[in-house]
């Protein structure tokens, strides 16, 4: 049993054993497009694959665990032992300081306290079915598309508005803009100082951020742009409407209940190593 880098041959086995997976993570990227990165790690048996590592950064000093897959020819330990410290070295010589990983099913968990990770937060849904929105005061904004032009600012907002755990560059702003995700901004003046991103797959459809500059919240922007937005999604056919956030941010869910979004009782633990 060896661990190697990923190599773009590996396309094939890689998507037949995220089909067998004993285990899985939620699949945060384009996993496809990055089989040549050294944070890409195979792990083969007999010159079958039977587990697969991926983690990078977006252009921030916390990289993510992007794809992690095992068959059940192996166990969790003994896959860790032989992925992760490839990945931790290739990490560190690009200077990145944390390495983070979102484990739904709780299935790393044990091995991942034993590997120095330490639980960073925890990440509820929610979900509003009713088309009902709370009276709000107007924002002094404008409500609108974003244009080409605008998603610069909106990742400039994501860097003033969240930890670097969760930011995401513009390349990455503008792949999502090009593919599934629409972004409304709010426009004060020709400066944009917030915005939310949203994806409609009917009857569903998931609300991926809000985010407002902090100079600006407190206003009620953040209120205003998801009411335009809820209004939005039904008028193009949503029935239900979800979204994560984290537990312990008790002022967006708060904005959340005000709006009658309900948790589902899906929550998922986001683990951290210190590099």
């Amino acid at each position: 049993m060896r661990a190697r880098e990923a190599n773009p041959d590996d396309w094939i086995a890689i998507e037949a054993l995220i089909q067998r997976a004993q285990f899985d993570s939620p699949a945060l990227w384009k996993w496809e497009t990055h089989l040549t990165d050294r944070g890409f790690i195979v792990v083969e048996e007999e010159n079958r694959i039977e587990g697969a590592l991926f983690a990078s950064a977006d252009e921030s000093p916390a990289a993510w665990v992007r794809l992690a897959a095992m068959s059940a020819e192996l166990n969790v330990r003994q896959w860790l032992d032989l992925s992760l410290p490839p990945i931790l070295d290739h990490l560190r010589t690009r200077g990145i300081e944390q390495l983070t990983w979102m484990d739904r099913g709780g299935w790393a968990a044990p091995f991942l306290a034993s590997h120095g990770f330490h639980t960073l937060t925890e990440v509820v849904t929610l979900t509003k079915t009713d088309h009902v929105t709370p009276p709000i005061e107007t924002p002094a904004v404008t409500l609108r598309p974003a244009s080409q032009d605008d998603l610069g600012a909106v990742a400039a907002i994501d860097r003033e508005a969240f930890t670097p755990t969760w930011w995401r560059s513009e390349a990455t702003v503008r792949r999502r803009a090009a593919t599934a995700s629409r972004f409304t901004v709010a426009d004060r003046r020709g400066d944009v100082v917030g915005y939310a991103e949203r994806e409609l797959h009917p009857p569903k459809a998931h609300l991926n951020r809000i985010a407002v500059c902090p100079d600006s919240q407190g206003r009620g922007i953040g209120a205003g742009l998801l009411k335009h937005v809820l209004v939005s999604l039904w008028e193009a056919g949503a029935e239900s409407v979800s979204l994560n956030t984290q537990r312990s941010n008790r002022r967006s869910r708060r904005l959340y209940s005000t709006f009658g979004f309900e948790l589902t009782g899906d929550a998922v633990l986001v683990w951290a190593l210190q590099l």
